[in-house]
């Protein structure tokens, strides 16, 4: 798959672009994060503001999940992240910017990422793009 700059566009103008932010988190950040003397709603409330204004912010979702699973021909519903698991999916964003660079400028203001990863992923609009 072409990286995101290589994609054609039917207009030929560089338009701005969703890319989709991708928030994790485990045991050991989970505890610098929300550690004494830490304010981590407080700086998502100020980040997420900050993202509002420009109009980037399209959506997010909190670390609220629900994970299903096919064992035994039978569909399981789990809540929450995964005990066995080493990093969790956290939530994410959804920003639309002028380009990868941007986004990614956004994940690393993200307080969580002085902690853990983001992942930067561009949400590929099926009308109008080619590859």
């Amino acid at each position: 798959m072409p990286a995101p700059e290589t994609l054609i566009r039917h207009n030929e103008e560089r338009t701005p672009m969703r890319y989709m932010l991708l928030l994790y988190d485990n045991a050991d950040t989970r505890d610098a994060f929300f550690g004494p003397g830490s304010e981590p709603l407080g700086a998502e409330k100020a980040s997420l503001r900050e993202l509002q204004e420009p109009g980037e912010l399209v959506a997010t979702d909190p670390m609220q999940t629900t994970t299903m699973r096919v064992s035994g021909g039978t569909p399981v519903v789990t809540d929450g992240p995964l005990a066995e698991t080493k990093e969790h999916f956290g939530g994410y964003l959804i920003v639309d910017c002028e380009s990868i660079e941007r986004a990614v400028e956004i994940a690393a203001r993200w307080p969580s990422s002085r902690f853990a990863p983001l992942e930067v992923r561009p949400i590929m609009d099926v009308g109008g793009v080619e590859m």
